[in-house]
């Protein structure tokens, strides 16, 4: 499940476990630690007092899937043929999760939904993060070793805290910068794109048309954005002497007022999201299948577009129930009917192609599927402004 590894659950609304399985499939969720109970290093800065890694919540992972490849068979699952799919944390925990065990033999599959191999920190950044918690807590009137003992809506209270001091300081410049995992070396490999390089995995990664409208809708920075703002933004980002290339690739030579919050928007979901999943599709080419969900929700009048984690009702069939009714329509059976028909053709067979779709692989013209009502095969657009994204960032 997604939630920024903060939180989140599989037991909420959206993920409805009644309609994916009608396609013969066997389908298990999983629940893991999140914030600082999962994604918290403090092993090395407490000396050993506290022995959290950062990489617990990975573990339960990777529990749950050696659980499942031991038991699933006692469910009518075939412990041979498994695969991983997850959406936002949950993507990105399937990616890590494929980084960890590259070799196919704990799950031969995966399926990425706006998340890539990018959600992690090294351990020096790890170590930073830990710091500045023990710091929070150290202001609260709270040692090492009362962390041990203390309730846990404390120590949500401290993550809390944290947040709104990493805010304040412009570190928490987007969704993927929070509580993550730790390339530690030993759990989870310091490199995990190299590790994966030549894994026989297969894989299908794809993101949403407007994932970052999910935030710029709603966050107070963006309702009256400034053209200052906009720059002021894009200079912490991304390399000074790249900026001005950045802008006209998401501007009008003109610019309006409205127009920069919308180059913005545009400009973090490709940022935030677009350029993990391009990467590992070009890495995996030979195995990967990519997608671009760009079917505008009807949410609001359709002012969110196609929305970070908008296809879920799609994906698990919720969109036919009455807490999603705005979904509700025949072209909303159309596209549910065939997320579902290609993921669980994709978990069956390894292709997602049927009698809905003839699907390559990225590395077959380097197209991609285009899901809306009327699903097509074409090439990614905007490929090489969401590579210089990429080539321009700053170490932040």
């Amino acid at each position: 499940h997604g939630g920024a590894y903060i939180t989140g659950s599989s037991n909420s609304a959206v993920y409805d476990l009644n309609s994916l399985p009608l396609h013969e499939i066997v389908l298990v969720t999983v629940n893991y630690r999140l914030g600082p109970f999962g994604f918290l290093k403090l092993d090395e800065i407490s000396n050993g007092e506290i022995q959290s890694t950062g990489n617990e919540g990975l573990m339960d992972q990777k529990l749950a899937i050696e659980w499942v490849q031991e038991n699933i068979a006692e469910f009518g699952g075939d412990p041979d043929n498994i695969t991983l799919f997850g959406e936002s944390a949950g993507a990105w925990s399937v990616a890590l999760q494929s980084s960890i065990s590259p070799n196919g033999n704990l799950f031969s599959k995966a399926i990425c939904q706006s998340g890539g191999m990018n959600a992690y920190f090294d351990k020096e950044r790890g170590n930073q993060w830990g710091e500045l918690f023990l710091k929070t807590a150290n202001d609260s009137g709270l040692k090492i070793k009362d962390l041990l003992s203390v309730d846990y809506k404390q120590i949500t209270s401290l993550a809390s805290k944290m947040k709104h001091t990493m805010i304040a300081d412009g570190k928490w410049l987007s969704p993927e910068v929070g509580f993550a995992p730790i390339a530690d070396g030993n759990f989870l490999p310091l490199d995990p794109m190299k590790n994966f390089q030549d894994s026989p995995i297969r894989l299908i990664i794809g993101t949403t048309a407007d994932e970052y409208r999910l935030w710029s809708e709603f966050e107070p920075y963006f309702k009256n954005l400034s053209e200052n703002d906009f720059y002021k933004r894009l200079n912490k980002i991304f390399q000074i002497d790249a900026v001005n290339t950045i802008s006209k690739n998401y501007l009008s030579k003109n610019p309006s007022q409205d127009e920069f919050k919308d180059a913005l928007s545009n400009i973090m979901t490709d940022w935030t999201f677009g350029i993990h999943a391009l990467a590992l599709l070009e890495q995996h080419k030979d195995n990967a299948y990519g997608y671009f969900f760009n079917e505008p929700s009807p949410i609001l009048d359709g002012r969110l577009g196609a929305y970070h984690a908008s296809e879920l009702p799609y994906v698990f069939g919720s969109a036919m129930k009455d807490i999603f009714k705005d979904f509700c329509s025949p072209e909303a059976k159309k596209i549910s009917n065939f997320f579902q028909v290609s993921w669980t053709q994709f978990a069956k067979t390894g292709s997602p192609s049927s009698d809905l779709i003839d699907w390559d692989t990225y590395k077959i013209n380097q197209s991609i599927a285009f899901i809306n009502s009327a699903p097509k095969i074409k090439t990614i657009k905007n490929k090489e402004r969401i590579k210089l994204l990429y080539e321009s960032k700053k170490n932040y």
